[in-house]
């Protein structure tokens, strides 16, 4: 079933309780209240659905994405997560309300609406891997959020889009199948154990797109300490309280009463970020539970890559020299390496991004087959322009070990 009750958009839900055994599950969306096993006696349906009175298909009470909003829209109550600002609030303290009214962080999947990624500071620095020099990129938070210049979904108008790089390797000039997509697409609300609660195969409504064939679980990223505060920020430690300085980014994430809202990295390709060197492990979108596991995030990755492949089928290139190789497309013919430490989560934000796109060739860039694109389309990525590739590229092979490059004065990073 599609379009079915209140739905946690993208990749943010409703703040759940420690006790739940579920690994994504949370508010009403918790599978074993609504499969029975704790009990018949579950409330949680009359949420979102009427027996007789249902004013929506699948006899909701209203249709989606408007009932989930009513939840994790930015004027709702019922959970922390707002994803059309693309913020968290803290856990309310009054008893008829989820949400509290300070801000927690920044959603990691930008916001439908709006965003807070500080796509314009950007920066990078030189790092010795092995007998190699790399670069390592971070991307800082906001503490306002600036309107979005791509989404993966037209919130107030989901129409029939295309599915860019959908379907199978093909010598024919098709850039994707078309759908319409909508919160239950990629989300399951009554809850399934999955991260994210996303569903193993994805779904749209109607038109031509190709859907998979069998399931890509995302299950290896690690639930929270007990205690711990549920968060979906790009605050990478998730103690409620506490300072510990292994986790640490631009400056302290936890002040005096709580986090401080505008730490983070939506870059996250390492943990922490740091001037010295790249050693650090947990890159991309693993909730921190302030002791990482490398084995567990590279499933983790993986993961990932399959779970959006199952849409973007042509999009993933294996590791090795994929840019060297030809796919045998017509248009997705060499593709960048979708590698285990360098998901889709690297580039790409899954609700909005609102990086500026302003430059001569990022600004007209067209979409894949030709077609016109919407001026300054930031394609969900997290900064601005090209900056993407020069996050990790030095195509000069000039740049020293130590080099920095971003906003001045440099970040103090312990």
């Amino acid at each position: 079933m599609r379009r079915l009750a209140l739905l946690t958009v993208g990749g943010a839900l409703w703040l759940f309780l420690a006790a739940l055994p579920a690994l994504a599950d949370g508010g009403p969306h918790v599978s074993t209240i609504n499969n029975g096993t704790m009990g018949i006696s579950a409330d949680s349906c009359a949420g979102c659905h009427r027996a007789h009175t249902a004013q929506a298909p699948m006899i909701l009470v209203e249709d989606a994405p408007a009932l989930c909003l009513t939840c994790h829209g930015s004027a709702g109550t019922g959970a922390t997560t707002d994803v059309m600002t693309g913020i968290q609030y803290t856990l309310s303290t009054n008893a008829t309300e989820v949400r509290g009214s300070a801000v927690l962080g920044a959603l990691r999947s930008g916001g439908f609406a709006q965003a807070r990624i500080d796509s314009g500071n950007a920066a990078r620095v030189a790092y010795l891997s092995g007998s190699s020099v790399r670069e390592l990129g971070m991307v800082p938070v906001l503490a306002a959020g600036q309107d979005v210049t791509s989404t993966h979904m037209n919130v107030n108008d989901p129409t029939e889009s295309v599915a860019w790089g959908n379907g199978p390797i093909s010598g024919t000039d098709n850039p994707g199948g078309t759908t319409t997509l909508n919160c239950t697409s990629c989300h399951n609300p009554h809850g399934n154990g999955q991260y994210r609660i996303l569903n193993p195969i994805p779904t749209g409504d109607g038109g031509t797109m190709t859907a998979a064939a069998s399931p890509a679980n995302v299950t290896d990223a690690a639930l929270p300490a007990a205690g711990d505060t549920r968060n979906y920020t790009v605050i990478q430690k998730q103690g409620t309280q506490g300072n510990d300085s292994t986790y640490l980014l631009y400056a302290s994430q936890v002040v005096s009463g709580g986090y401080d809202a505008t730490v983070g990295d939506y870059f996250h390709r390492k943990v922490p970020w740091n001037l010295s060197s790249g050693t650090n492990d947990a890159p991309n979108g693993q909730p921190a539970t302030g002791t990482f596991n490398a084995v567990a995030q590279t499933a983790f990755d993986t993961q990932i890559n399959a779970w959006c492949s199952q849409c973007h089928t042509r999009y993933l290139a294996v590791s090795g020299a994929p840019y060297e190789e030809s796919s045998g497309d017509a248009i997705f013919n060499y593709r960048h390496s979708n590698t285990s430490n360098k998901p889709c989560t690297t580039c790409h934000v899954a609700h909005g991004s609102n990086a500026q796109m302003t430059g001569p060739y990022s600004a007209t860039e067209t979409f894949p087959g030709g077609a016109a694109a919407p001026v300054g389309d930031s394609r969900l990525l997290k900064i601005d322009n090209r900056g993407t590739c020069q996050a990790c590229h030095d195509p000069t092979g000039t740049i020293t070990v130590g080099t920095y490059i971003g906003p001045v004065p440099s970040p103090v990073v312990p």
